[in-house]
């Protein structure tokens, strides 16, 4: 409302899930944000949202801020940051890490600890982690969205192709990495927006609220006897 600007604290920006140097950053919801950091649930009544419920909450959060600093809960922050960054932690161990995504994903990652390659095609992206795997000690995040595509249509055929295609590029990664090497494949949801989501912050999640995204891939390529 006219005359609030500059005096109103939204907790979703107090404690944000990461950094988007572009834009907004990502947001938690006022339930995940009190799970977290004041370890209670809200919202579970049968009318689910209660107002004065929200507003203790939201008070809380905003005072826990407040007592502890500005780098309190932020993501991989010591100050109370909730978790850390994977690969930030890889970096320190010494692992190369890097992000193969399209040129619009990349630019959401506030992420010291990886180099960003920009691919434009899944097949680039299975290409350039095929060759960084020839080193060891190296983390690829590589999201595969053509599935996602198929999935955006109607035709059951382009759908069927495309989970063809996505199990022959796995296949030629697979032969391609050297031993002792680990392939994670995790599905994805999307927002209304196009956005791959996190439900990590969310404590009893809707599996049918969330339609399918992309393929984020996770390749480790290690000596044996692990990390």
């Amino acid at each position: 409302r006219p005359g609030l600007a500059g005096r109103v604290l939204d907790t979703a920006l107090l404690y944000p899930l990461r950094y988007n140097l572009q834009g907004a950053p990502a947001k938690s919801s006022l339930r995940a944000l009190t799970w977290r950091f004041l370890k209670r649930q809200i919202q579970t009544g049968a009318r689910g949202h209660d107002p004065t419920e929200d507003a203790a909450a939201a008070m809380e959060l905003a005072q826990l801020k407040l007592r502890h600093g500005a780098r309190f809960g932020l993501p991989g922050s010591e100050a109370g940051g909730t978790y850390a960054s994977l690969l930030s932690s890889l970096a320190k161990a010494g692992w190369g890490c890097s992000v193969a995504d399209r040129r619009e994903a990349l630019e959401l990652l506030d992420e010291s600890g990886a180099r960003r390659v920009e691919v434009d095609s899944d097949e680039a992206g299975i290409a350039y982690a095929a060759a960084e795997l020839s080193e060891p000690r190296r983390f690829v995040w590589l999201p595969l969205r053509e599935l996602a595509s198929a999935e955006a249509t109607a035709d059951q055929t382009s759908r069927a192709a495309a989970l063809e295609t996505l199990r022959s590029r796995l296949a030629e990664l697979i032969a391609a990495a050297p031993p002792n090497t680990l392939v994670a494949v995790v599905g994805c949801g999307a927002s209304a927006g196009g956005g791959a989501t996190g439900g990590a912050d969310k404590p009893s999640p809707s599996a049918t609220s969330r339609p399918l995204g992309c393929v984020a891939l996770t390749v480790v390529s290690g000596a044996a006897g692990g990390a």
